[in-house]
């Protein structure tokens, strides 16, 4: 049995992707290890009754020597039993400043229940306390109501219920409602139960939290980032580092075939020494070599037509100018006879009008070639507007025993055209047909809407076009003897019709089969969206 070798190629997005997350968890790392140093230190600063319940274990235990949190004099702590008594105080100063009686007043942590403090004064001017007892009410976490009273001025209770067991309370116990004391610091309490399943009660003291403090705290927590963030800037420098001599070493056999290349074949590159990501960049490499080559040929291309439309202006022009020239000359030598000069007088006119007209035709096709030039469009009915062109035309067809079959719908199908260009489009179409085709040619126009296109053919019966040019037929000074049977005409014609078309972002052809009893058909199709507003 034959085992066939699976050919495994590095990817250039892949190895990429590795060391940008290896740099990315790198910084990651160095990220979170500051912002978690910030953190504890602002938590040191600034301690709370959860930073205290952190070590509960320790309570419980009544080794209070186990706990940390208090020991730099950033707050204070009291733990009082179920009688009242003080077991422990962090402080002698704190522990003088708050009693056993106090302890109903101060905010607790364990039930949610707090003091709201508002002062009124009453229209004799007299100052009043209105406090309220709230509690917090789980899961819905919505606040009650559970007890209010008024005191006056001195602190004194005239109304409401016994919050507090006493008729009257002390500016410092006021404060403590409030979770104060004095103007620096805050209180709050705590109940548990140590391992003997003993009823404590601790009292927390911490330093009064102001913008002044938190801003100074928060600021020389923040020097860390002047080391971590220059660390930060050289890890990323070396993960882009790291990225770029990747990227360098992979392009570099696709480089040095680019460099090798001398406008000849485009170079081998071995895709086993390249990512497999730039396979598709190889093959476009090659693609577009083919496609300078066919630039190439094209720009030579288009150097010999523009050589052969000098030429065969050149040939178009000097035949009318060498009429004009000799029966000019002959008028002034009074070489010709009386009885003849006006039928000379008009040979002239006509070859002048000849030239004249060919100057006018190629000035509109080069005008028109230009990339500037833009279709002065508006929203016309197609249908009406064909109708009086064969209208104006009808005399001349007559005249010259053509048939006219016209096919043409009743209601209005709108597009946005210039409409002299499509004037010019129409007259061109229909001026060679009349030219170029003898007496009783019948000459067919319709117009019909097809899904998203407006559809638009211009047919004749008459002596087609020769094979020969049929596919060059829309170049300008292509011309047949079969077409053009008498010595007029500019050979723009078709390129004019073509280029209005484009203009109007259509296309055209010319059947190369087109439906009995027809030899020649151009059908045009223009995008229906078009029909749609457009300018003014």
């Amino acid at each position: 049995m034959k085992i066939r070798k699976i050919e495994i190629r590095r990817s250039l997005i892949l190895s990429c992707a590795a060391v940008f997350l290896l740099y990315s968890l790198i910084l990651l790392a160095v990220y979170n290890g500051v912002n978690a140093m910030i953190y504890c230190r602002l938590n040191n600063a600034f301690p709370t009754m959860d930073n205290l319940m952190e070590y509960l274990p320790q309570l419980r235990e009544e080794t209070f020597s186990g706990i940390p949190l208090c020991r730099e004099g950033q707050c204070g702590m009291i733990v009082f039993d179920s009688q009242g008594r003080t077991i422990y105080a962090s402080s002698r100063r704190i522990g003088e400043q708050i009693s056993a009686t106090q302890i109903p007043l101060i905010p607790d942590y364990s039930d949610n229940q707090f003091y709201s403090v508002f002062t009124k004064i009453t229209a004799d001017g007299q100052k009043q306390y209105h406090i309220y007892r709230n509690s917090v009410q789980q899961p819905q976490e919505t606040t009650q109501m559970t007890g209010s009273c008024v005191l006056d001025e001195n602190y004194q209770v005239i109304a409401g219920e016994d919050l507090f067991s006493r008729p009257a309370l002390t500016e410092a116990e006021m404060g403590l409602l409030q979770g104060q004391i004095g103007s620096d610091w805050q209180v709050e309490k705590a109940s548990y139960q140590t391992e003997s399943g003993q009823e404590r009660t601790v009292v927390l003291v911490t330093p009064q939290i102001n913008a002044q403090t938190y801003d100074r705290t928060v600021s020389e927590a923040n020097q860390l980032w002047l080391i971590a963030i220059p660390l930060m800037m050289l890890i990323a420098s070396a993960g882009i580092a790291v990225l770029i001599r990747r990227i360098r070493r992979s392009l570099r056999p696709l480089n040095q075939a680019m460099e090798s290349y001398q406008g000849q074949s485009a170079p081998a590159v071995s895709r086993k020494s390249i990512p497999v990501e730039f396979d598709s960049t190889v093959d476009r490499f090659s693609q577009l070599v083919e496609r300078l080559s066919q630039a190439q040929q094209e720009k030579q291309r288009a150097y010999q037509i523009k050589q052969q439309m000098i030429t065969d202006i050149s040939h178009d022009l000097k035949t009318p100018l060498t009429v004009i020239q000799g029966y000019t000359r002959a008028l002034l030598e009074q070489r010709i006879p009386m009885d003849r000069q006006m039928k000379i007088l008009q040979t002239i006119d006509r070859r002048a009008d000849q030239a004249v007209q060919l100057l006018d035709s190629l000035f509109e096709y080069v005008k028109m070639d230009h990339p500037g030039y833009a279709a002065n469009r508006r929203r016309l009915d197609l249908s009406e507007q064909i109708r009086g062109i064969l209208a104006e035309k009808y005399s001349e067809a007559q005249h010259r025993g053509f048939v006219l079959q016209i096919d043409l719908p009743e209601h209005p199908v709108f597009f946005a055209a210039d409409e002299k260009l499509f004037r010019r489009l129409m007259e061109n179409l229909l001026g060679n047909a009349l030219r170029y085709n003898p007496a009783g040619t019948t000459l067919a126009v319709s117009l019909r809407e097809k899904g998203d296109q407006i559809i638009l053919t211009v047919a004749d019966d008459g002596c087609g076009i020769p094979e020969s040019i049929a596919d060059r037929v829309f170049e300008p000074f292509v011309t047949g003897s079969a077409a053009r049977s008498h010595d007029e005409g500019s050979g723009l014609g078709l390129s004019i019709v073509k280029r209005i078309t484009e203009l109007h972002e259509g296309s055209i052809t010319l059947l190369g089969d087109p439906p009995e009893p027809f030899h020649t058909m151009f059908e045009m199709r223009f995008p229906a969206e078009n029909g749609k507003p457009h300018g003014r």
